[in-house]
């Protein structure tokens, strides 16, 4: 018998629909007030009371290993507090770390009904749609568009973060969606109108993360893209050649070349990656004969080349600075680190402790979220954390055997938007950012829900 629709169900809804479009952040005394502080002890305080009077039922997904691996890095994180100098700073992180677990479990472990995961689509969906094509408004008109970075670009009017505040944070909200987009899209609807509108969607999020002109997105996009058709070669590679599907690909790749500075900003991102690659290893950038340009144009150009080289650099140096920060910091303190949300509080002693890591400021992020980490709870921490991750991806990967077409489309879909997500992380702090981390573990722990029931039930009809 299925659920009806509970109070739990509803909030989950409007979660999925607000938590990644409303954006604020203000204080009532000490206490931090966003969209997600509202919403999560909602649907904790109605999934305890509904499960309590017999309203919700719990399913049989084994959640136990992730579980246990959210519980090691929750005492780890506890213990680590003993080397905070900022323990408002260790106790609001922890708090929020809890926060995500807690409506991971809550969602993944409730019994809801087929009919109910399509409402959480239909939601999750109308909000993709409203903030990818408020991204494309914003670029056009000019709405609050993030000005940081723009000394390398010659065209853009600035860089879209839609709803999600950031281009960082944005460019990794859409690669984390544009693997499932595209592959409903190509493989999986069979109706040539619902196709093309899905691509249309996919079409505007592939805009979207051009105009966030974050490199590491691009690079990350390009290579889930070929991911993506590695795992399910057959039933891709047969769709896209379909005409209509491979004009929406021209059509795409045609407006995508043509955007402000991307082939500029494309070059770049080589470049950037070419100075991050060990020495001696070049990835053999064309950068163009200046003897092959005329005139004062083909100055105009070789100092545009000249001028973007040199902000791509001090860009690469800056961050790997960033890093070796967080690298001395974990070095330092590999056992317990400098305390969990601690990071912040240690970085002014750090550079001037080490003058080489002063790069003009008294209070920097690292940049990436796997040092972030390690810097605040030591190797240990590290460890633990990394093994909710692996926990998260061995669960994905066990369930999509025995899927249908339709599950095998969403756990490709969620493995690749996950890699890009953890890929991602690597050059931003993207986990502890809870309007994106919250969005990711509450599709997660839904989608992990849903191929447990499919699963199920591709089995009783196999038997």
């Amino acid at each position: 018998m299925e659920n009806k629709n509970t109070i739990t169900y509803y909030l989950v809804v409007l979660s999925l629909f607000l938590i990644p479009i409303v954006y604020f952040k203000t204080y009532v005394g000490p206490i931090p007030l966003s969209i997600e502080i509202i919403l999560i002890p909602l649907v904790t305080l109605a999934a305890i009371y509904e499960f309590l009077k017999g309203k919700i039922r719990l399913n049989d997904f084994k959640v136990l290993p992730l579980a246990l691996a959210f519980a090691l890095f929750f005492i780890i994180s506890a213990i680590s507090v003993i080397h905070a100098v900022d323990l408002k700073s260790a106790v609001m992180e922890i708090a929020r770390y809890l926060s995500y677990v807690v409506l991971f479990l809550i969602v993944a472990k409730v019994d809801f009904s087929k009919k109910q995961y399509l409402g959480f689509g239909l939601a999750f969906g109308a909000a993709v749609v409203i903030i990818g094509a408020f991204g494309i408004i914003q670029y056009i008109f000019g709405i609050s568009l993030n000005t940081a970075g723009l000394y390398a670009l010659q065209e853009a009017k600035g860089r879209v973060d839609s709803t999600l505040v950031n281009p960082n944070y944005y460019s990794a909200f859409l690669n984390y969606i544009i693997p499932t987009l595209i592959l409903l899209s190509v493989v999986y609807f069979k109706n040539r109108t619902v196709q093309l509108l899905i691509f249309a969607v996919y079409g505007i999020y592939v805009v979207n993360v051009i105009l966030t002109y974050t490199r590491a997105a691009w690079v990350t996009m390009a290579c889930a893209f070929i991911l993506m058709v590695l795992l399910i070669p057959k039933q891709f590679l047969k769709n896209v050649i379909k005409p209509h599907i491979f004009i929406s690909f021209v059509i795409l790749i045609t407006v995508v070349f043509f955007l402000p500075d991307f082939q500029s900003r494309a070059n770049s991102a080589l470049y950037a990656i070419e100075k991050l690659l060990p020495s001696g290893v070049s990835l053999n950038i064309a950068k163009g004969d200046p003897e092959d340009l005329e005139g004062d144009d083909g100055e105009l150009l070789e100092e545009e080349d000249e001028i973007e080289d040199a902000t791509t650099s001090r860009a690469v140096v800056s961050r790997t600075t960033l890093w070796k920060t967080g690298w001395f910091m974990l070095r330092d303190n590999p056992v317990l680190g400098v305390g969990m949300g601690n990071y912040t509080a240690n970085y002014k002693e750090y550079v001037e402790k080490y003058p080489e890591l002063y790069i003009g400021h008294d209070s920097y992020s690292v940049h990436n979220s796997y040092l972030k980490v390690g810097a605040e709870t030591g190797f240990i921490g590290l460890a633990a954390f990394l093994l909710i991750y692996i926990m998260y991806f061995l669960t994905l990967i066990k369930l999509y055997f025995k899927q249908n077409l339709l599950g095998k489309v969403l756990a490709i879909g969620l493995f690749v938007g996950s890699v890009c997500y953890m890929v991602q992380n690597l050059s931003n702090n993207l986990i502890f950012i809870p309007q994106l981390n919250v969005t990711f573990w509450l599709t997660a722990g839904l989608m992990l829900a849903f191929l447990h029931k499919n699963k199920q039930e591709q089995e009783r009809i196999h038997f």
